[in-house]
C-alpha cells in the first residue's frame, strides 16, 4: 500500500473511533425493527456524508473523494474492522448516482447527488418486472410522452427498497412497438406521486426485503429523462455494472470469512461435532471454499489495480458466492441439531450470535442464485468468455 493510501486508512479509522457509539454496530442495528433500523441507518449516512465517508468513489465536486481502487479497499476492510453499519442508501450510491454523475445534466447532478450522499433520499431501481427478470431486455413497462410528460404504466417486481424509497430509477420503454434494446429509456419517478403502488412481498424467513410495484398513469416531467430518449440502454448497462463493482468483492470475501469463522467456533463449542467425521469432512470443504473465494477475489482486485477495469471473471464470483451462501447454513444447521428448529432462540453455550444466523440464512439462501444475476446468466458468461465456448 502506498503512503496515501495507508493515510487513507488511518484517518478512517480515527473517524470511526469518534463516530461508533455503542449500540450502532452492524449486528446490533440488524436487529431493529424495519422502521427503526431505517431511520439509525438514515442518521448514520447523513453523519458519514457530512465528513464526506460515503460514495468515496464519487467525484469531489459532488460529495465524493475520487477514491483509488486500494483506498477503496482500505474503506470496506475498516468499516467491517469497526463492525459499522451499511449505508441505507446504498443502491442509490452504487448503482443510481453513478449514471446520474455519467449520463445526466448538471441541473439533475445539482438536484439529486447530495439527497443521495446524506440519505435525504432514498432510491430502489426498477428493474425486472414479472416477464423481464435476468432478460432485461423483455421490459414492457411503457412511459409514453405527452407534451412536457411521460405517462407511465407497468409493473416492477422484487425492487429491493421500495417500501422505504423516496425516489426510483425506471427502465422504461418509450417507444411502444420497439423491441428488445430499441427503444429503452430511463426516467426518474417520485415515488409519492399519483399512482405509484408499493406491495412488499413476504419471504419464506418472514423479512419483506423487496416489492412489487405498480404504476397507473403516473405522471412524470419530461425533466425527469436520463439521457437520450430511446436511447437508455446504455445506461442500463452501466447500471448494472456498477451492482457488482470493487467495494461487492471486498465485502464479499470478508463476510464469507466471517460467517466461516463463526460455525468454526460452532463446533468448537460442541464436543460431538467435533468428534463427527461428516461434520469435519463438510467444515473443510466449507474451509478450502472460502479460502478458494478469497484467493479468486484477490487476483480480480489484482486485475483492477493493473488495468483498472474487471474481465468476465467477476461471474465466477458471483457463481462461487452463491454455492458458498448456500453450504454454510447447511452445516451450520447440521451441527445445531433438533436445536436448529428453534428460530430466533438464544444460543446455549456461548455460541456467537450474528444477523445472518443459521435459520434466517438458511431460509434466505435461495434467492443468492437470482439476485444480482441468476446461476444460468452466470454460467453462460462463464461458458462464452471466460472459457470460449460457443453460444
Amino acid at each position: 500500500m502506498s503512503d496515501a493510501t495507508d493515510a487513507f486508512r488511518l484517518e478512517l479509522r480515527s473517524w470511526l473511533g469518534q463516530n461508533m457509539e455503542p449500540g450502532l454496530e452492524a449486528d446490533a442495528v440488524a436487529r431493529l425493527a424495519d422502521d427503526e433500523r431505517v431511520a439509525r441507518l438514515r442518521d448514520w449516512q447523513a453523519r458519514l456524508a457530512a465528513d464526506r465517508w460515503v460514495a468515496i468513489t464519487w467525484p469531489r465536486a459532488y460529495g465524493g473523494r475520487d477514491a483509488s481502487i486500494a483506498e477503496q479497499i482500505a474503506y470496506v476492510e475498516e468499516m467491517s474492522r469497526a463492525k459499522a453499519p451499511p449505508v441505507v442508501n446504498g443502491l442509490g450510491i452504487g448503482i443510481v448516482g453513478p449514471p446520474i454523475l455519467a449520463f445526466g445534466t448538471e441541473e439533475q447532478k445539482q438536484e439529486f447527488a447530495p439527497k443521495i450522499l446524506n440519505a435525504e433520499h432514498i432510491w430502489c431501481c426498477g428493474f425486472s418486472e414479472p416477464g423481464a427478470g435476468s432478460d432485461l431486455a423483455s421490459l414492457r413497462t411503457q412511459a409514453l410522452l405527452e407534451g412536457d410528460e411521460f405517462i407511465v404504466n407497468g409493473q416492477k417486481v422484487w425492487t429491493s427498497l421500495a417500501q422505504h424509497a423516496d425516489w426510483c430509477m425506471v427502465f422504461c420503454r418509450t417507444e411502444p412497438e420497439s423491441k428488445r434494446r430499441q427503444g429503452v429509456s430511463v426516467i426518474l419517478v417520485d415515488m409519492k406521486s399519483p399512482g405509484v403502488t408499493v406491495r412488499p412481498l413476504r419471504q419464506i424467513n418472514g423479512q419483506a426485503e423487496f416489492n412489487e410495484v405498480f404504476f397507473e398513469d403516473v405522471r412524470v416531467p419530461r425533466a425527469n429523462l436520463l439521457g437520450e430518449l430511446h436511447n437508455g440502454w446504455p445506461i442500463v448497462t452501466s447500471a448494472l455494472q456498477n451492482e457488482r463493482g470493487i467495494m461487492y468483492v471486498v465485502e464479499m470475501q470478508i463476510a464469507l470469512k466471517r460467517q466461516r469463522d463463526e460455525i468454526v467456533a460452532l463446533v468448537r463449542n460442541d464436543p460431538e461435532a467435533r468428534q463427527d467425521p461428516l461434520v469435519r469432512q463438510k467444515l473443510a470443504e466449507l474451509y478450502l471454499g472460502v479460502e478458494t473465494f478469497r484467493s479468486t477475489c484477490q487476483r480480480i482486485l489484482n486485475q483492477l489495480l493493473r488495468a483498472g477495469m474487471p474481465g468476465p471473471e467477476a461471474s465466477i464470483i458471483k457463481l462461487h458466492w452463491t454455492q458458498l451462501t448456500k453450504l454454510m447454513p447447511t452445516v451450520s444447521l447440521s451441527v445445531l441439531g433438533p436445536e436448529a428448529q428453534l428460530y430466533d432462540a438464544p444460543q446455549p453455550g456461548g455460541r456467537p450470535q450474528s444477523d445472518q444466523w443459521p435459520q434466517a440464512s438458511y431460509l434466505g439462501a435461495p434467492a443468492a442464485s437470482i439476485a444480482s444475476g441468476t446461476t444460468e446468466i452466470m454460467k453462460g458468461i462463464i461458458a462464452m468468455q471466460v472459457l470460449g465456448l460457443p453460444r
